[in-house]
């Protein structure tokens, strides 16, 4: 019969997969950390972590007002006044995952059980001790056990390669506003772009450029404006709209002809990411902030452009969250989208393991991506990664006692999902 999960030799199990699950390196498939020189530049406390776009969308959705916000993030300002006027509406969200990977990061990094009155000034010292040279490569490869992170970027711009893999972005190229934005990249990549077919061009050249660099694919943001809904379009039209656009004769991004023309370059930048072997990663769920819209979350609108482009890697960063049931349908039946849990974990812990479940007995376990940080601050990175190795944890020791896989495969599941997987998706495993 299974073990039940409160019994004695299910914690044991439990303990042991996540021994086994921390020893696993990992490939963290998502981050926006700082470089460490500009955090070391950057006077940071207790408090002040919470300026960060995720806990601050907790505390707003509290009832905190922005001005209150920024008052209690500004590191100029006596600290025990801002912890009283802060206080309030932490206890509405310490139990939060944005808060518990701060809280995980303060416990364990820095040997803080909690944020309270009497530790939010000894908290706020050791932030400021711990933060010196080398620190970065201390938590993140010492304590949390992460080969490297996958950053976002807007361009392609120089990182430490010991602990970082850059990933740009071809939203400039792709969601065009104004003339001067193209005007901007000529400018910045050395080209002349007269019509649609220059800047075609140089967006393959962008692409096999990157490729060169090393870089781990690239990324396209269009679910934080629309619908994830692009669809083929004549390359003629979308030749006119574009040549509106140069004259400054254009309706806007948002206006039917804007649409067609990203539509157009949206298919433009897959295949030129597909030709170079690059693996297109989509923002593909909720939005951050306060009062998103939640039209873009959806992945099951991209199919047109999955069916389309059956040789590249579609990587949907976050899944689809809150839509992960249409993600998992989507990385069930495609050969080429993976699903990957970055951001999710901090998002809903619990909702990330119900859905984990689901997925390892619907998709194919190569499909998977254990982890991506999703954050700036390197104390909620090690948060943040030791809750998906929790979330793990429990969802395989649940199965094990369930007797669908042994302990040794339930490492293996694990392994392929936070390192494996991701290695293979982005290039790593060919480096």
């Amino acid at each position: 019969m299974p073990v039940s999960p409160s019994s004695p030799d299910a914690t044991a199990l439990y303990a042991s997969l996540r021994a086994e699950i921390g020893s696993i390196p990992c490939i963290n498939s998502h981050s926006h950390l700082l470089p460490e020189a500009e955090r070391l530049a950057t006077v940071v406390d207790a408090l002040s972590l919470f300026g960060h776009a995720y806990p601050a969308a907790d505390l707003r959705a509290a009832g905190m007002t922005q001005q209150l916000l920024d008052e209690i993030c500004d590191v100029d300002q006596p600290l025990e006044a801002r912890w009283q006027r802060f206080a309030p509406y932490w206890s509405r969200i310490r139990l939060t995952g944005y808060s518990r990977c701060l809280r995980i990061g303060f416990a364990d990094l820095l040997g803080f059980d909690d944020l309270r009155a009497d530790t939010v000034g000894p908290l706020s010292a050791a932030l400021a001790a711990h933060a010196q040279p080398g620190f970065y490569a201390r938590v993140l490869r010492q304590r949390a056990n992460i080969r490297c992170s996958v950053v976002n970027m807007e361009d392609l711009v120089d990182v430490d390669r010991a602990l970082f893999l850059p990933l740009p972005r071809l939203n400039r190229f792709s969601m065009l506003r104004t003339a001067a934005q193209v005007q901007a990249i000529e400018a910045d990549y050395a080209a002349s772009i007269t019509c649609l077919a220059d800047h075609v061009a140089l967006i393959d050249r962008v692409c096999q450029d990157w490729r060169q660099a090393g870089v781990a694919g690239i990324k396209l943001s269009q679910s934080y404006h629309r619908r994830m809904d692009f669809s083929a379009r004549d390359a003629v039209a979308a030749a006119a709209v574009f040549s509106d656009l140069l004259r400054g004769d254009y309706s806007g991004l948002e206006s039917p002809a804007g649409r067609l023309l990203e539509d157009y370059l949206v298919f433009e930048c897959c295949r030129a990411a597909a030709d170079a072997d690059l693996t297109i990663q989509f923002h593909q769920g909720m939005r951050a902030g306060n009062y998103g819209g939640l039209e873009g979350a959806s992945p099951a609108p991209l199919t047109p452009l999955l069916q389309n482009f059956r040789q590249a890697r579609f990587d949907l960063s976050h899944a689809g969250f809150p839509y992960l049931r249409e993600g998992a349908v989507l990385g069930k039946t495609f050969p080429n989208v993976y699903l990957n849990m970055s951001w999710i974990h901090i998002i809903s812990p619990f909702g990330a393991r119900l859905d984990l479940r689901e997925w390892l007995e619907m998709v194919p376990t190569n499909k998977i991506i254990a982890f991506g940080d999703d954050l700036a601050h390197v104390e909620a990175v090690y948060g943040h990664a030791q809750m998906a190795r929790d979330n793990f944890a429990h969802v395989l020791a649940q199965m094990i006692q369930e007797r669908r896989l042994s302990e040794s495969e339930a490492v293996d599941v694990a392994r392929a999902a936070f390192h494996d997987n991701p290695a293979h998706i982005y290039s790593l495993d060919r480096a």
